[in-house]
């Protein structure tokens, strides 16, 4: 008899867990939500993104499974869409296969708005002009951050743009404000120097130095000179410029002009704001390409001079 009623018991048990299931899944919503993982994102990450918008009951719980599944390093970035209802397991499982709804381009560091529309559009198909329109007229030159993006392919230009410049947001922290303010600089300043610094500087070793001359550049009123700035002023890429270059009448023409140009030239990469941020105690004051991405550093314009010369001796001998 006891034994019977113990079935009993558990056989309402069984029923009740079963009929509570049934509630509990369609109590959950069937709409579609979008995330974005992006390149880098580690599991922790993606699990607070599916925690933060109740695609899984448990953070902790999300992040055990993938370990326990060897799934950790195997979540591919892209944009996905997934439902309350799909569950932990069918999620995991297609963040390994993979978004099929997503494309993926890449802006270099140092690209303009110019060149950041052309690499967009022979991705995704947006209109190049309306894209440089739109990034012209809200002034966002220096302010698209070079990175990896995964988009959906019916993404607008104004989408892409937000996502952009998000993304400069998110990466030129409160801290880097502080930091501007520290060395009595704006952030506009900051970016427009900094990219400055990423079209001269082609060693991530010389970033540092190269910034620091340009801040003793300024400290002590001397042009500066930059080959990039005269570069975006005429609106081409020259291998050399022209003593006529450098006469174009631009407020771009750092040959000409004291301080810095007007806005930024190009979207610097994180290490170049940093470098502007973090510049590195130099005496330098000018610096001459000498080949293989290298430059040649002095103090003086004498010393400068011999710099060029040797280096004017070098090619002319190759």
């Amino acid at each position: 008899m006891a034994e019977k009623t113990f079935g009993k018991i558990i056989a309402a048990i069984i029923g009740l867990f079963i009929i509570f299931s049934f509630v509990w899944y369609f109590s959950l919503s069937d709409a579609n939500v979008s995330i974005t993982v992006k390149s880098g994102d580690g599991v922790s990450t993606v699990a607070s993104v599916l925690k933060k918008n109740n695609l899984i009951l448990s953070k902790k719980l999300f992040m055990v499974w993938a370990r326990i599944s060897k799934s950790e390093n195997k979540i591919k970035p892209g944009i996905y869409e997934f439902t309350q209802r799909d569950g932990m397991f069918s999620i995991l499982r297609t963040l390994k296969e993979g978004s099929k709804n997503v494309v993926k381009f890449t802006i270099p560091e140092g690209s303009n708005i110019k060149q950041t529309a052309e690499i967009i559009a022979s991705k995704t198909g947006i209109d190049k002009d309306k894209f440089i329109k739109i990034a012209s007229e809200q002034k966002l030159e220096g302010y698209l951050m070079p990175e990896t993006y995964f988009v959906d392919p019916a993404s607008k230009e104004e989408k892409i743009i937000s996502i952009m410049r998000a993304e400069f947001d998110k990466k030129v922290t409160p801290e880097m404000y502080e930091r501007a303010k520290e060395i009595g600089m704006s952030m506009e300043d900051v970016i427009t120097l900094a990219s400055i610094v990423e079209k001269e500087a082609v060693r991530p070793e010389e970033r540092a130095r190269i910034a620091g001359v340009f801040h003793n550049r300024l400290k002590k009123r001397i042009r500066l000179e930059s080959c990039a700035t005269v570069l975006y002023a005429l609106g081409e890429n020259k291998s050399r410029l022209t003593i006529e270059d450098t006469e174009i009448n631009s407020p771009y023409n750092t040959y000409r002009r004291f301080g810095l140009p007007p806005g930024p030239i190009a979207s610097p990469g994180i290490e170049s704001i940093k470098a502007v941020l973090y510049p590195e105690n130099t005496s330098s004051l000018f610096f001459v390409s000498a080949g293989a991405g290298r430059h040649l550093f002095a103090d003086t314009l004498e010393e400068h001079i011999k710099n060029r010369n040797a280096v004017k001796k070098k090619n002319k001998d190759k």
